[in-house]
């Protein structure tokens, strides 16, 4: 095994695939773990070598240099220079700034578990209600087939869409899940989540909810 070091201490915060890894399964590992512990901030974390083993619960540096080596590798996680402090925004009216910028037609919802609207952009009441319902079902299809996929297909769930003949999506639904709680993210047009918009979200929900 290669002896890792830090050559430099950064800043830490993930990326937007480190973000979406971090809330797409409830399934505990190290590597969930160091992007939940970031989140849970609201100030991104210097970190050095006694904190990074602190954070996995061992005494053992060479572990936590593995896996932030492993997250890094990944591209999961992005280093600064400076700290970065989570966006000053609240559930419901202040996320309209950022949910339209997930989308391809700036159209978005999320929803909780039960399939509550809690916040939503350029969607009329009516379509608001037909995809709450929809989220509702979803969730439901989460729930019942995801483990089988992934146990019989190999298939990790990690969104549902509703496509076109080109397969290009027309709608798609992420489900989150964050502490205790469960959302969707509810999209239509092509979804665009590899974007600081979307870590945005992700922080914000989780020093509110995880």
């Amino acid at each position: 095994m290669a002896d890792y070091e830090l050559v430099e201490e950064f800043y830490l915060l993930p990326t937007a695939a480190g973000a979406f890894y971090a809330v797409s399964h409830p399934k505990d590992g190290p590597l969930r773990r160091l992007l939940l512990t970031l989140l849970q901030k609201q100030t991104s974390i210097k970190v050095d070598n006694e904190s990074l083993a602190d954070w996995f619960g061992t005494d053992n540096q060479q572990y936590g240099l593995e896996q932030l080596h492993r997250a890094q590798t990944l591209s999961l996680i992005q280093g600064y220079h400076e700290p970065q402090e989570v966006p000053n925004l609240g559930i419901g009216q202040e996320l309209q700034d950022i949910l339209p910028q997930l989308s391809s037609v700036g159209k978005a919802m999320l929803a909780d578990w039960n399939g509550l609207s809690l916040s939503r952009c350029g969607i009329s009441d009516e379509t608001a209600n037909i995809l709450s319902a929809l989220s509702a079902d979803l969730i439901a299809v989460q729930n019942r087939h995801a483990e089988r996929l992934e146990a019989n297909l190999g298939l990790g769930t990690q969104g549902w869409a509703a496509v076109d003949a080109y397969g290009s999506s027309r709608i798609g639904a992420w489900p989150l899940f964050i502490g205790e709680q469960r959302f969707m993210l509810v999209l239509m047009g092509e979804p665009q989540l590899n974007k600081t918009e979307f870590i945005a979200l992700i922080w914000v929900l989780i020093n509110r909810y995880g």
